[in-house]
């Protein structure tokens, strides 16, 4: 038994993630080091290293973006839906936003483990209540038309940098 603690003591292991490597390769793999390669090889896998890492902190800022933008289209969904509860006296349009303001909190919390799925579901419901509400008056179609363009556009963002890293 203590013959097999020596052998795994001097197996050679990768120095960036541990992994046992064949003495004959020159990459780990696991992570890809150039274990046994040369200077520029180390430099190049250090860098692009570098540059992934950036890569995933720009993607996780304009998730955050998007994530913020699903938390105010629900306070923004509720507070519409309380102004015309008061002004129209009608529990259903209360209900209804109220209802949805949950579902884009839940989305926005969801995003911290499903960020791709989260924002791509947040994008498809606003999407879908603005054609609903269209179909019940096309007028709504203009009305804010900047905002709607802009907060699709922040979550347009979103679904491309989830989607382009892997969480």
């Amino acid at each position: 038994m203590e013959e097999l603690n020596v052998l795994s003591l001097d197996e050679p292991q990768c120095s960036i993630c541990k992994t046992s490597m064949n003495p004959a390769n020159v990459f780990c793999s696991e992570c890809g080091f150039p274990e046994n390669g040369s200077d520029k090889e180390v430099a190049q896998f250090h860098a692009r290293r570098a540059m992934e890492n950036n890569q995933h902190m720009d993607a996780d800022k304009k998730i955050k973006s998007a994530r913020n933008v699903l938390y105010v289209m629900a306070g923004i969904t509720f507070i519409f839906g309380v102004i015309y509860f008061l002004t129209d006296q009608d529990i259903a349009v209360l209900l209804t936003n109220g209802i949805i303001s949950v579902i884009y909190v839940l989305l926005a919390s969801w995003t911290s483990k499903k960020p791709l799925t989260a924002i791509l579901l947040g994008l498809f419901l606003y999407i879908t209540t603005i054609i609903i509400a269209a179909v019940f008056d096309p007028s709504t179609i203009i009305k804010g038309i900047i905002l709607k363009i802009i907060i699709i556009a922040y979550l347009a963002k979103g679904v491309y940098s989830a989607s382009s890293i892997k969480k």
